[in-house]
């Protein structure tokens, strides 16, 4: 057997057996307004119906007189089934089959609450605090499916801190800021071949599949962002909002575990401290909405994410062996939407909206971490007035997920020679019920 392996086995050197292609971008999140749900967030970077349009474009605190604060969580239900699914080691390794399960529903429920609070410093200076997790990733797979190398299990928790001021300079214009402060806690594991990496370095009785190990890499960190916004209002009933958020570098501070390692293998399967670094991309949105009768609003919204800054997952360690590189090929996206809102009278108002959301991977490097593709948003949403300062508003989405195919290669020196070639295609589906209080004070 050949070995494409002409080195000493490192720490390094063998996070190649990770498969870390997830670790800073996961899914955005957009479900940051249970009210703008409804309306699949279609004209919220030029504000909604509550101060939850802060999180998307400051300047929108300007429409709110006096203060506020809204409550709320979202509860996503995403669902990823792989079908026709088949996996085999890489042809100097042999070239057989990897059995196992197709995995299962990899698809795991998770709430995401937000907070807001809006101070009115004065009628055109206004304040606004939040709390959100713009992105994030949740799947599992079982420890005995076809693609267990390339992805186990997969989490990255995101919590947001912003502090926000908007300014009116004149009855048509609203500039905005905010300092943001986001927390990143970040865990991959998958399965790692020891037989195969023996047989490799042709040790004597190892064989490819027949000890299995396992690898986890862990981190956090704080990283300080901002965002900044502008707001036009030329008509009575019309609104025009943009805004910007920047992007974010981590450098994550954590660890690279390895359990089930063989003897024979321990010198270079060590664990070690270890400094993931990746980048979360910035956006940009332009936003609309338009009276067009006392009852009726239209909305409109466009929002561009900058994936292409995400070049790369770099793992540097402390030890100063070589860092372990992953290159990554994602593109720039597009999220449209259209929505409107009915307020037909008494304590109701009615929403719903649709909206295309492109998908930032292609077949040729999607992932089993991240078996995302383009997908179209079907929603409707109601808010009722309890009283004249307290509100509750609900939002249900339907996200249309288009087949997203799996075709990874073992390629000799490649990221995949040790976790095999895999394919197949994902059916997935996403449902999305949010719900929130609002208290005007």
């Amino acid at each position: 057997m050949q070995t494409p392996l002409r080195r000493p086995l490192t720490c390094s050197a063998l996070t190649l057996l990770l498969a870390p292609a997830a670790l800073a971008s996961g899914f955005q999140l957009r479900e940051q307004s249970p009210s703008a749900q409804g309306n699949s967030f279609a004209g919220i970077s030029a504000g909604g119906t509550d101060i939850g349009s802060m999180f998307f474009n400051p300047a929108t605190l300007t429409l709110f007189q006096g203060n506020e604060f809204v409550a709320g969580a979202s509860l996503v239900q995403p669902s990823a089934k792989l079908e026709g699914g088949s996996a085999s080691r890489a042809t100097a390794l042999g070239g057989g089959a990897i059995t196992g399960t197709s995995g299962g529903d990899a698809g795991r429920s998770a709430p995401l609450p937000v907070l807001y609070g809006l101070w009115s410093l004065s009628p055109d200076l206004k304040l606004g605090f939040s709390l959100n997790s713009p992105f994030g990733l949740t799947s599992e797979y079982g420890a005995d499916w076809i693609g267990r190398y390339h992805a186990m299990k997969s989490t990255m928790k995101v919590a947001e801190l912003a502090a926000s001021v908007a300014w009116r300079l004149n009855p048509q214009w609203t500039v905005a800021a905010s300092v943001v402060a986001r927390h990143v806690d970040a865990t991959l594991s998958n399965a790692v071949d020891f037989g195969a990496v023996g047989a490799a370095y042709r040790i004597p009785g190892y064989v490819p599949g027949a000890r299995d190990g396992a690898a986890t890499v862990r981190g956090t960190q704080w990283r300080p962002g901002y965002k900044v916004g502008l707001l036009f209002q030329p008509a009575a009933g019309v609104r025009i909002g943009a805004a910007y958020h920047s992007a974010i570098d981590f450098k994550l501070k954590g660890d690279v575990t390895y359990q089930g390692v063989p003897a024979a293998l321990a010198a270079g399967f060590r664990d070690c401290d270890a400094t993931p670094m990746a980048n979360q991309p910035g956006t940009a949105s332009l936003g609309a909405a338009w009276d067009a009768t006392p009852t009726l609003t239209l909305q409109a919204e466009a929002a561009r994410t900058f994936w292409s800054h995400f070049k790369e997952i770099r793992i540097a360690f402390a030890s100063g062996q070589a860092d372990s590189v992953t290159p990554e090929h994602w593109k720039d996206t597009w999220f449209l939407a259209l929505g409107l809102t009915w307020r037909p009278g008494g304590a109701w108002t009615l929403r719903t909206g649709a909206a295309l959301d492109q998908t930032a991977t292609t077949d040729t490097y999607r992932t089993p971490r991240i078996p995302d593709a383009e997908r179209i948003w079907a929603s409707v949403g109601a808010g009722y007035a309890v009283t004249r300062a307290f509100s509750v508003d609900l939002g249900w989405s339907r996200l249309f997920v288009k087949n997203a195919n799996l075709g990874l290669n073992a390629t000799p020196g490649g990221p995949d020679f040790f976790r095999g070639t895999i394919n197949g295609t994902f059916h997935n589906r996403v449902d999305i019920l949010a719900l929130q209080g609002r208290l005007k004070f």
